[in-house]
């Protein structure tokens, strides 16, 4: 037995096993356990070595670009993984995917389906050729570096002994927090924003499930969207990952503290943001199946314009590349605020902006439009504050984008 090892042992022998602030959707662990302890002067499993060797073998696929981002408290470097097609996309940005790990260093559960994912990603098949080509995916497969490395003193603590999951609202957020942060704003105001955001972790409640947030603290619409994603991923591994009513969080309002609250606080509906939970227990397993489910209800979701839309569903067989429609420029906005779109082929047009309660506020277009890239401009001067809808509708199918009205 290596010695720091026997002194955690003697250590942690007269004390009681942590319990953490309610709600907690990962639950605490028993960290008084020779096996818990093992496991954690291993890294849990996975360690930044570990790490370090797979950015070498992933970034050896063409699809793949490795960028460090940061430092952590320990100066050890974070890196992010970009996965997409090398064949340029000019009239169509991919849409964005954005997913980050070990948040919690003992949850080694999201870093192992978070790495499927990248597995499937890399795949030379139909599903990794298709979601390359029609997504763009930034993956930090490590967020808590010292954490991992630092062993069981630090389960959920990065090396200042803070727990970065929820010191997001804080007045000096960690430099962990920071460089997330930093991505995300990065990221937010390209012209191809992420669409979806998943905060991988693992819970000792030992079941696959997604933090549901609340009406109360999101808004009717992104709590439909939620269901709808989640309904997605589910249907691609039956009986494997709850409902959504499992774990139901912002109840009473949103909270402030997460990577979600700031997804949420800044973008809205705009960002479909969610924790998933893995099983963090011996019975854990089958991350290849999690994944795979994971990435097609991604893919599925992205692809289903009612998704996105909500209360504007819409269907036809149209390929929807015969058109497009881009976020609104600038967003937040006030009063006006620019809407381009893209049509591939000459055709008739109709675009319309309507409230969240499926009103018609404005149409900007109607009629025929020639080929090439158009923009509408929306006024809304005369208007209350909220959340908007641009629907662009071509031959019967329709794509949209939702617009934040500030005044």
């Amino acid at each position: 037995m290596r010695p720091y090892l026997f002194l955690l042992l003697i250590a942690v022998s007269f004390s009681s096993a942590q319990q953490w602030p309610e709600p907690d959707p990962c639950g605490f662990a028993d960290t008084t356990s020779l096996e818990y302890l093992l496991a954690a002067s291993g890294n849990w499993g996975y360690g930044y070595d570990t790490l370090l060797y797979d950015l070498t073998q992933w970034r050896q696929s063409p699809f793949v670009t490795v960028d460090s981002v940061g430092l952590t408290v320990q100066l050890r470097t974070m890196y992010t993984v970009t996965i997409q097609d090398t064949a340029p996309d000019p009239l169509h940005a991919r849409k964005r995917v954005w997913v980050h790990a070990r948040t919690h260093p003992n949850e080694v559960q999201g870093t192992w389906v978070t790495n499927e994912m990248i597995k499937a990603l890399l795949a030379d098949d139909t599903l990794g050729r298709t979601l390359r080509q029609r997504y763009v995916f930034n993956i930090m497969p490590m967020y808590n570096i010292d954490g991992v490395e630092l062993g069981g003193t630090y389960d959920r603590e990065n090396a200042n002994g803070v727990d970065i999951e929820s010191n997001w609202n804080a007045a000096n957020p960690q430099p962990e927090v920071l460089v997330l942060r930093a991505q995300f704003q990065k990221y937010m105001a390209m012209p191809n924003p992420m669409a979806v955001m998943l905060n991988m972790h693992s819970a000792y409640a030992c079941r696959r499930y997604f933090v549901f947030h609340a009406a109360a603290g999101t808004s009717p619409l992104f709590a439909a969207m939620q269901e709808r994603f989640i309904g997605y991923v589910r249907s691609f591994f039956p009986g494997a990952i709850e409902p959504s009513t499992y774990m139901v969080s912002w109840k009473t309002g949103p909270a402030l503290q997460y990577p979600e609250s700031w997804c949420w606080l800044n973008h809205q509906e705009k960002i479909m943001a969610l924790t998933y939970e893995d099983g963090n227990c011996a019975a854990a397993g089958k991350f290849d199946s999690t994944a795979l489910a994971i990435l097609k209800g991604v893919d599925a979701y992205l692809q289903d314009t009612t998704a996105i839309t909500g209360i504007f569903a819409d269907a036809s067989g149209m390929d929807p590349r015969d058109f497009s429609l881009g976020q609104n420029y600038p967003n937040p906005f006030n009063p006006s605020t620019v809407i381009p779109y893209t049509m591939e082929k000459e055709g008739p047009v109709t675009l319309t902006v309507y409230d969240l309660l499926g009103r018609e506020s404005a149409v900007l277009v109607r009629g025929n439009v020639a080929a090439g890239r158009h923009t509408a401009r929306f006024d809304a001067a005369g208007l209350p504050s909220g959340l908007y809808v641009a629907r662009l509708s071509a031959a019967g199918r329709s794509e949209a984008v939702k617009m934040m009205l500030m005044k």
